[in-house]
């Protein structure tokens, strides 16, 4: 236990130094494309630590550690302002962020985002925030003003890793999102449990469809994928795998420091 304590406080450290010197952290953009014909629609930013004795170290790890020591607000304005550029860079397609429960406690995070739109002149439209259900429990105060305040600026919102948890398919009617990501873990399941996962996911976007939102499934890889997706009539698919390799790598895509 005391090495566990120990080795939390030593990554807590070491998060405070990249943080403070911007250093040994990423934004990597992973593709999102338009279902029926393969389209490039957006991108979602995605934060990498890369740490230089470790290696990388998941966002599952170290984000955790950002919101109890304090620093996950000024990760968040490092994430939007390269966002931010990648907007500037590719001005035909939408981006997104996701946005930590904490941040969207602060009563300034609205006018952090909506000075950092202005200042690089983005339309809020082509912004998205990636909220978890998790944040919708929460979604009362200071937190569900903020996105109110977002979304009457036209920024929409989107509920992230949808089917995880128990409540999401309940709580949907009662929330201010514009999209569901269908979580990856459904569409990994495509194959030896097929039937289950094609029902359920059908289920999602039918459900989607009803309450006049998009879809968008998240970790897709192969052409089996894809064809089901299509089929079922999700209306964006998101993945480095999603489509041919060499259009992402033609159009810049990959990591901003």
């Amino acid at each position: 236990m005391d090495d566990l304590v120990q080795d939390r406080r030593e990554l807590e450290c070491d998060l405070r130094l990249a943080v403070q010197n911007r250093r040994d952290l990423e934004v990597h953009f992973q593709p999102v494309y338009a279902a029926p014909n393969g389209a490039l629609f957006g991108a979602e930013a995605l934060l990498r630590w890369k740490h230089p004795s470790r290696g990388l170290i998941s966002p599952e790890v170290f984000i955790p550690i950002a919101e109890e020591c304090g620093v996950i607000a000024q990760l968040g304005d490092l994430v939007l302002e390269e966002a931010c550029l990648a907007a500037q860079r590719w001005p035909d397609l939408e981006i997104a962020i996701n946005a930590s429960p904490i941040e969207l406690r602060n009563e300034a995070y609205a006018l952090r985002v909506t000075a950092a739109l202005n200042n690089h002149g983005i339309d809020p439209t082509r912004l998205e925030i990636e909220i978890t259900e998790g944040t919708l429990l929460d979604s009362v105060g200071e937190c569900q003003r903020n996105i109110e305040a977002l979304r009457s600026k036209g920024v929409r919102f989107a509920l992230d890793d949808f089917g995880t948890g128990f409540s999401s398919f309940g709580r949907l009617q009662y929330i201010a999102v514009d999209r569901i990501k269908i979580d990856k873990s459904f569409v990994d399941g495509f194959g030896s449990e097929e039937a289950d996962n094609r029902a359920i996911v059908e289920a999602m976007i039918r459900l989607a469809r009803a309450k006049g939102l998009k879809t968008t499934a998240e970790g897709v890889e192969t052409e089996e994928q894809r064809a089901i997706l299509k089929e079922l009539g999700c209306d964006h698919l998101q993945g480095f795998e999603a489509y041919d390799q060499g259009r992402i790598r033609h159009d810049g895509w990959g990591k901003c420091h």
